[in-house]
């Protein structure tokens, strides 16, 4: 299932098949940043991680106006959030195909184990007739 990534690619995301996770650092009150990692093939120019800084919105409190002060809550970045949940589903996607090849690998390795049990079976009773 190939996972639509419009916010990543607005971001600069090329290869977002070669992400392997992300984190999301806030570093300030009005400053997240996001970092994603990948898994580059051999020899690659691409960097392993790149950095995304994202500035958060300053939203004033409800009722401060009336004491006289100024008290701003920030929240995240709309981009970020959209990012974030794009990477969220990319990641479950890869997580399945990774764990339905491990099932496929693993009913493999059994095929193979019952066949050479019954190779070797029929091996013995074609030994015993002669």
């Amino acid at each position: 299932m190939k996972t639509k990534t419009p916010n990543l690619t607005e971001m600069g995301v090329m290869n977002p098949e070669q992400i392997t996770d992300y984190s999301v650092v806030h570093v300030a009150d009005d400053m997240d940043v996001l970092k994603i990692n990948y898994r580059r093939p051999k020899n690659s120019f691409l960097p392993k991680r790149r950095r995304y800084e994202f500035k958060r919105m300053s939203k004033p409190m409800p009722g401060n106006e009336l004491k006289g002060e100024q008290v701003f809550r920030y929240e995240i970045s709309p981009i970020l959030a959209r990012a974030t949940a794009e990477l969220d589903s990319l990641l479950a996607d890869q997580k399945q195909l990774t764990a339905t090849k491990q099932s496929l690998q693993q009913e493999l390795a059994e095929l193979n184990s019952e066949f050479n049990e019954r190779i070797t079976h029929l091996s013995k009773m074609v030994d015993a007739l002669d």
